[in-house]
C-alpha cells in the first residue's frame, strides 16, 4: 500500500489523542482511588486504551517506513 505524507501525520494525530485519553483514564482512576471507590472497570478501560496506543504507534511506523521507502 502506498502511503503519503498525509497518512502519517493522521496516525501520529491518533498517537496524540491515545497519549491524552491515557493520561485522563490515569488521572480519573487516581480520583478513585482517593474516594476509595472500586475501579476495575477504569483499569480494564486504561489496558484497552494502552493497547490501543501500541497499535497506532505501530501503524504510524509502518507508514513512516513505506514512505523512507518510496524516497
Amino acid at each position: 500500500m502506498t502511503y503519503s505524507p498525509k497518512d502519517l501525520e493522521l496516525a501520529r494525530r491518533q498517537v496524540t489523542i491515545d497519549r491524552q485519553m491515557i493520561c485522563a483514564q490515569q488521572s480519573l482512576i487516581d480520583g478513585m482511588l482517593t474516594r476509595g471507590e472500586p475501579a476495575g472497570l477504569a483499569n480494564e478501560r486504561l489496558v484497552k486504551l494502552t493497547e490501543d496506543l501500541r497499535k497506532h504507534c505501530f501503524h504510524q511506523d509502518l507508514i513512516q517506513a513505506s514512505i523512507r521507502l518510496e524516497r
